[in-house]
C-alpha cells in the first residue's frame, strides 16, 4: 500500500448536491503556509464567477461523458433551442440518490433518471463527476508547468456523518472508476474537516458573534454544534472537546432538507402564483437557457440580500416567459400582477421583476423556520442545551439572512461563520489528507 503521508500532494473533491468543486495542496515540507490551498477560480458562465461548478451532467445519447457544471448547463439549453436535446441525458441534483438507498448492492446496479426519466447507472454518473474534476485539477496545474501525476495525489473525498456505509462504499467504487485508486484514497467526514479549517484560520476570517473576534478555540468539555447549509439539505452534528484534544460526537448526525434551493423554490412559487403552473412550465420546457438565467441571477441576489436591506430587489425577467404568458392567457402580466397580493410588491418591467426588499427576504422564511426549529430542539435536550459555539459552514451560511437568524434566535451562544464557508469542507479535507491522524479522526485512514 501507498505511504500516504509521502505524497507530492493532497487534493480534495468535495462531490456537493447543488455544487462541487476541488482543492490541494503540497505537502507541509514544500509549503510553509499550510492554508494556502488553491482551488479552481475558473468556474464561469455569463455574469457568473464561482468558486465552484453546479453538480450537472451533460451526457450524449451513448451515455459517453459530454460537459459538466455551467458548460453542461448551458450545452443543454443551446440544444434545447434547436430541438436536439431530447435524446441525451442531464442530471443535476443526483446526489440525494444516496441518501435514500441503504444497500450497496443496490447502490452499484441502480439507476438515475434524468429530468425526462431515461435512466443510466449511477456508478457511471458519479465516476463521470470525480473523474472531470480529477483531471482537470491535472490538466489546470500542467498549465502551470507543474507535472503532478495521478500516483502522487492522496485523495480525499468528504462524505455526510450521517450517510450508511453503502454510500460511503459506493463513494470509494465511484472514485475507483474514475482511476483514483483505493491505496491513495481517504474518505472523511465532512462536519469533522470543516471544523478543522475553522480552528486553522485567523480570528480576521471569521464572521459572528462579537465574541469570536478571539481565535477560534475550545477549552475541554466544550462543545460545538457544526450546522452545515448546503444547496439541498442542512447536516448538524455536536462534539464535546475532551482532555486528549480528541472531539467525541455528543448526537447521531441529524438536519433535513432545509438548504438554499429551499429559497428558490419559493420564489418559483411565486412566479407560478403569478403566471400559472401550466404557463411557467410551458416557459422552462421551451426557452430553457432563459430559465438558466432566472436561476443564477436568483442565485446572485439570494447571497447578497441582507436583513437591513431597504432598497428594492431586480430579478431578471426574459421577454420569453413574458410572451409565453400572454400567448398562454391573453392578458399582460404587468396588469395581472396588480391584481394579485403582490400589487404594491412588485413592479412588472420589460425585463425584469422589481420586487420589494420584505417581499424577497420573505423568500427565506421556510428555510430559517425550520433550522432554527430543529435547533431548538436539540438544545432543549439535557445534554446539549450547554452547547457553547455554532459554527456555521457550507454555501449557504454565507447568506446574511441565515447568519443573522441564528444569531438572533440564540444571543447567549457564540455563532461562527468562516469567511468562504462553502469552502470550509473542501479545504479542511486538504488539511485532513496531510493530517491523516489527526485527533478527530474516528478511524484510520481509508477505513470511514
Amino acid at each position: 500500500m501507498a505511504d500516504k503521508k509521502r505524497m507530492l500532494l493532497s487534493a480534495a473533491i468535495d462531490f456537493g448536491t447543488t455544487h462541487s468543486g476541488y482543492a490541494f495542496s503540497f505537502n507541509f515540507e514544500d509549503n510553509p503556509d499550510p492554508l494556502k490551498i488553491p482551488t479552481n477560480r475558473l468556474w464561469v458562465a455569463e455574469g457568473i464567477s464561482s468558486l465552484k461548478a453546479p453538480t450537472c451532467v451533460l451526457l450524449s445519447p451513448e451515455q459517453e461523458f459530454m460537459a459538466f457544471g455551467y458548460e453542461a448547463e448551458d450545452l443543454y439549453s443551446e440544444m434545447a433551442l434547436d430541438g436536439n436535446h431530447h435524446d441525451h441525458y442531464f442530471f443535476e441534483g443526483f446526489k440525494m440518490f444516496l441518501y435514500e438507498t441503504n444497500s450497496l448492492q443496490k447502490l452499484s446496479k441502480a439507476l438515475i433518471r434524468d429530468g425526462i426519466g431515461k435512466q443510466v447507472p449511477a456508478l457511471d454518473l458519479f465516476a463521470h463527476v470525480i473523474r472531470y474534476l480529477k483531471n482537470h485539477m491535472l490538466s489546470a496545474l500542467d498549465t502551470k508547468g507543474i507535472k503532478v501525476y495521478n500516483k502522487e495525489i492522496h485523495w480525499v473525498l468528504p462524505v455526510p456523518a450521517k450517510w450508511k456505509k453503502s454510500g460511503k462504499q459506493f463513494m470509494r467504487e465511484a472514485a475507483n472508476k474514475a482511476g483514483i485508486l483505493t491505496e491513495q484514497l481517504t474518505l472523511c467526514v465532512d462536519s469533522e474537516v470543516a471544523l478543522l479549517y475553522s480552528q486553522r484560520i485567523p480570528s480576521t476570517s471569521l464572521m459572528g458573534s462579537p465574541v469570536t473576534q478571539s481565535f477560534l478555540s475550545f477549552s475541554p468539555e466544550a462543545k460545538i454544534m457544526i450546522i452545515d447549509l448546503g444547496g439541498k439539505t442542512v447536516d448538524i452534528i455536536i462534539y464535546q472537546k475532551q482532555s486528549n484534544e480528541t472531539y467525541e460526537e455528543l448526537h447521531q448526525p441529524t438536519g433535513g432538507p432545509w438548504g438554499g434551493t429551499k429559497v428558490n423554490e419559493a420564489f418559483y412559487q411565486m412566479i407560478i402564483k403569478i403566471v400559472g403552473a401550466s404557463c411557467f412550465q410551458k416557459f422552462k420546457d421551451d426557452f430553457k437557457a432563459d430559465d438558466q438565467d432566472i436561476h443564477r441571477d436568483l442565485e446572485m441576489k439570494k447571497r447578497k440580500i441582507n436583513p437591513e436591506s431597504n432598497s428594492k430587489i431586480t430579478i431578471k425577467i426574459p421577454f420569453s416567459l413574458l410572451k409565453t404568458f400572454e400567448k398562454e392567457t391573453g392578458e399582460k402580466m404587468k396588469e395581472v400582477i396588480q391584481q394579485t397580493h403582490y400589487a404594491n410588491k412588485i413592479t412588472c418591467r420589460t425585463q425584469c421583476f422589481r420586487m420589494e426588499a420584505d417581499l424577497f427576504k420573505e423568500l427565506f422564511r421556510e428555510p430559517i423556520n425550520m433550522l432554527v426549529e430543529h435547533l431548538q430542539q436539540l438544545m432543549a435536550k439535557d445534554n446539549l442545551s450547554d452547547v457553547s459555539t455554532l459554527l456555521m459552514v457550507g454555501g449557504f451560511s454565507e447568506s446574511h439572512m441565515m447568519l443573522d437568524a441564528v444569531k438572533n434566535a440564540f444571543p447567549a451562544k457564540r455563532v461562527i461563520v468562516p469567511v468562504d464557508a462553502g469552502l470550509a469542507v473542501l479545504k479542511g479535507a486538504v488539511l485532513f489528507g496531510h493530517r491523516s491522524n489527526y485527533a478527530l479522526e474516528p478511524n484510520p485512514p481509508g477505513l470511514l
